[in-house]
Parts: structure tokens; C-alpha cells; sequence
């Protein structure tokens, strides 16, 4: 089912592309992340780049998909608590985790533009996103009691992470003589793709229309 989704909206691209006011746009930029449903994690610095296209319907209204290469992920850090009774896990004084994951991401937009200038345009967007995970690693430093450090890193989709996540996504742009823009975004995640946990991310992007 999963698969099938990211087909049909491959084929969305390829269909589109046979109308006249299509346009092909590239991206890249960068983010910070988070996950939200597990206390106060701190955004993680990332990375986002893709290809997109946008089909016009009139002046203003139209529809933008796209295909993204995009990090997600947290940083936390804190004390450890043990009760007196566990012994042997004294020893471990702090932790310092960094969860970095890559997905492949295809956001559909509803866009609405309009002129700001003669060669400025304002472009918001707002829809949903799709997206599966291919890569990731997280890491974790331990801190000892005595001042060493302990350092483990397991795939960011082990067991019991699930790699498809989907959700929400909007976006505002400012684009100049329908070539160059710089834009900001965000996903809010719908799908917990551990336990209660969802991804939230802010990205900031630059763009060249073709």
C-alpha cells in the first residue's frame, strides 16, 4: 500500500508535466528538527534538497509536488537517576543523544501567489507529505562517573522504529522574476513512527525555476 502511494504520486509528476503551464523548480537548504510527545528535546540541524514542480491553474492558484531528500531527527541530553539499589549502573553520570534520519519525501501543496512587485511574487502553500525513511543513525554518549565516555550508535530504524511517516506540511516563498526564490517551511508528523513520538521540522530553502 505504502508503494503504491509513492507511485501514484510519481506518476502525478509525469502526468502534469504534459500541460502548458507547468514549471520545474530545484531546491536546497536547511532545517532544524524535533520530535514532539517526549518532554523537551532540543531541534537537531539538518538538510533538504529536491526537485519540484508547479502546475498553475490561473493567475494565482496551483498545485506544487515535489521530490525531497530530507533529514529528521533530535538531540537530547541529561543526568541519569538511579535508585541507591542499582548498583551496578552507577557508574553512568550523563547522556548526550543525537538521532539523525534521512528520508526520501514527497510533499503535495495547494499554492496561492500574487504580486507583491513587478518582480517580486509571495507564495503560500499549505497540504501533506508522504515519506520513507532510508538511512539514519543514533548515537549516544555515555559520560562515566570517573569522566570517561562511552559512545554507542545503532541504525535509526531498528527494531520497532517504523520508516513511513506522513503529515502535514505549509510553506511561504518569495520569488524574484519568476527565477529565484527563498522560502520557508515545516512538517508537523500525524503518524508516530516510535512509540507516541512525531517528527516536526522547519526548513529554510533556496530555489531556481527553470
Amino acid at each position: 500500500m505504502k508503494k503504491k502511494l509513492i507511485t501514484t504520486l510519481l506518476l502525478l509528476l509525469v502526468c502534469l508535466s504534459g500541460y502548458s503551464q507547468i514549471s520545474w523548480n530545484a531546491k536546497a537548504g536547511i532545517n532544524i528538527s524535533n520530535i514532539i510527545n517526549w518532554g523537551d528535546v532540543d531541534f537537531k540541524p539538518g538538510y533538504q534538497v529536491g526537485v519540484g514542480m508547479d502546475y498553475y491553474f490561473n493567475d494565482h492558484w496551483g498545485v506544487q509536488p515535489s521530490l525531497l531528500l530530507i533529514s529528521k531527527g533530535y538531540k537530547d541530553k541529561g543526568d541519569y537517576y538511579f535508585p541507591p539499589f542499582m548498583e551496578n549502573s552507577e557508574k553512568l553520570k550523563s547522556y548526550n543523544i543525537t538521532d539523525n534520519k534521512v528520508y526520501v519525501e514527497l510533499p503535495l501543496l495547494l499554492t496561492y501567489r500574487f504580486n507583491v512587485s513587478e518582480k517580486l511574487k509571495l507564495i503560500f502553500s499549505g497540504g501533506g507529505y508522504i515519506a520513507y525513511g532510508i538511512t539514519g543513525k543514533f548515537k549516544n554518549t555515555n559520560t562515566l562517573l570517573d569522566g570517561s565516555k562511552r559512545k554507542d550508535k545503532v541504525d535509526s530504524f531498528s527494531a520497532g522504529v517504523e520508516k513511513f511517516d506522513t503529515g502535514l506540511a505549509a510553506g511561504a516563498a518569495l520569488e524574484y522574476n519568476d527565477k529565484y526564490s527563498i522560502g520557508l517551511s515545516s512538517d508537523f508528523g500525524l503518524k508516530s513512527t516510535q512509540a507516541r513520538f512525531k517528527n516536526r521540522t522547519y526548513g529554510l530553502s533556496f530555489g531556481y525555476r527553470f
